[in-house]
């Protein structure tokens, strides 16, 4: 098939699902989750098993996966590998999910990939129309996979979607598992125990192959360990078998490595050398299997690594403007104490925008201590809390905190500068999730806004 760009996006319109707007499989059960994964490997067995060609680092975690993936893809990119990277959700286009080289495929390139893959899902649907209908988030996987085959990668860093056990991702035996902080989200899904989800994230986990563990809660901590025991599976765990530890301007990642001290990072906020370790750790597992990357590869690779949206600063006629996508309240934790180290005896004006299966009030209640105010607001994805129970959960954990609405990340955006202008040293802050930092980049000019939609409706709403 001949396809354009918009092609394959009216195509990843038509099989999403889950009020259109979240595009992984949401495995209602069990029984719907198995045939999930049947009807990736099925899938990925009709495009000749793209996902057994290069090395493969798999990510998973509650925060911190999509830092720590890009970490690993730098690290791996200065050793000198040609590595594929596979992240969601996007900021801006679907596009930058799929990386090569550090840089999203073509839009040519896009559209040919979803082509082949929606025709080889179109083959399964009506040999084995049991398994069910091949949903976007799996089209998508099949496609980074396919990409990554076909340029010949060395090896691929890829991110979980959701959980890990059930995750169309988990059709992958990787050099190297790799499981980042864990904290109470999705629990319509995963569970509503630290413990549930731990178990939902080791599903990644392979027999006899190494698996590198960022610091837990104990809860979470015995759940990797015994998984790890059962399958026989090397376990690097932060704290236990690793450390981290510095300054804003240097820090040093102590393990069965040894030292690696003066390390830098490009990454902002010292939340992010938790994910420094945890790649160090990976990166150390996947030299014992017959990579090589050397220590000075780790270091540029570090230092180099960029991922927006991350507590991402700009300044904007005169205001200090922090972007970051904390959708957790440990995660919100981590940018208050960010946040407190980078901005000291400054408040901020919060822009808040979450997605309906978040808690406001728990990261309000973690943002407090930095803010000033509150606005609350809906993002342009569909699956956004709407502005007025944002606003009103607020209200409930905060009584006393100045909380005001607006319906759009724009307005808010607009709102929160107006309000800044006044203090003797603005300080505006973006969170709650990456759709409402993907809309408020592009409302300063950072992104530019991928229309997705059916065509015949014209352009739909942005779904990231």
């Amino acid at each position: 098939m001949d396809w354009t760009y918009a092609d394959a996006l009216d195509e990843l319109w038509r099989r999403s699902n889950y009020e259109r707007g979240y595009i992984s499989n949401p495995f209602g059960d069990p029984d719907q989750a198995e045939r999930g994964m049947r009807r990736v490997r099925a899938l990925m067995h009709a495009l000749g098993d793209p996902q057994r060609g290069p090395a493969m680092l798999h990510v998973a975690g509650s925060k911190g996966k999509g830092s720590t993936t890009s970490l690993l893809d730098a690290a791996l990119r200065a050793a000198g590998y040609r590595a594929g990277r596979f992240t969601s959700p996007h900021l801006h286009a679907f596009r930058e999910r799929i990386a090569i080289g550090g840089e999203p495929v073509s839009e040519a390139r896009f559209a040919s990939l979803a082509a082949t893959a929606t025709a080889a899902a179109e083959r399964i649907e009506q040999e084995i129309p049991d398994l069910g209908r091949v949903t976007t988030f799996e089209l998508l996987t099949a496609m980074g996979f396919l990409a990554f085959a076909e340029a010949g990668c060395d090896v691929a860093v890829i991110e979980v979607g959701l959980g890990g056990r059930y995750d169309a991702t988990n059709v992958v035996s990787p050099t190297v598992a790799v499981i980042t902080r864990i904290d109470l989200e999705h629990t319509a899904v995963l569970g509503d125990t630290l413990a549930a989800i731990a178990a939902q994230k080791a599903g990644i986990i392979k027999p006899g192959r190494p698996v590198a563990v960022a610091p837990q809660a104990a809860e979470a901590a015995e759940v990797f360990v015994e998984t790890a025991r059962r399958l026989g599976s090397p376990l690097l765990l932060g704290g236990r078998d690793w450390q981290v530890e510095g300054t804003c301007d240097a820090f040093r990642a102590v393990g069965p490595w040894g030292e690696l001290a003066d390390l830098q990072l490009g990454l902002p906020g010292a939340f992010q050398w938790e994910n420094a370790g945890t790649a160090v750790a990976a990166l150390w597992q996947a030299n014992e299997t017959g990579l090589r990357i050397d220590a000075a590869a780790i270091r540029q690779g570090l230092a180099a690594a960029r991922w927006p949206g991350r507590f991402e600063r700009i300044a904007v006629d005169g205001i200090d403007i922090v972007l970051d996508g904390a959708h957790t309240p440990a995660a919100a934790s981590a940018l208050a104490a960010a946040l407190a180290a980078a901005f000291p005896d400054r408040r901020a004006r919060f822009v808040l925008g979450i997605s309906k299966d978040k808690n406001a009030a728990a990261l309000a209640a973690a943002l407090a201590p930095v803010a000033a105010s509150f606005i609350a607001t809906r993002s342009s994805n569909p699956r956004a809390a709407d502005a007025l129970t944002v606003a009103q959960s607020i209200a409930a954990a905060l009584p006393a905190a100045a909380v005001s609405r607006t319906e759009t990340t724009e307005e808010a955006l607009a709102l929160a500068r107006r309000q800044a202008s006044a203090d003797g040293a603005p300080l505006v802050v973006v969170a709650g999730s990456l759709y409402v930092v993907a809309d408020a980049r592009e409302a300063l000019g950072l992104g530019v806004h991928e229309s997705f939609g059916p065509t015949a409706a014209g352009a739909g709403r942005p779904i990231r």
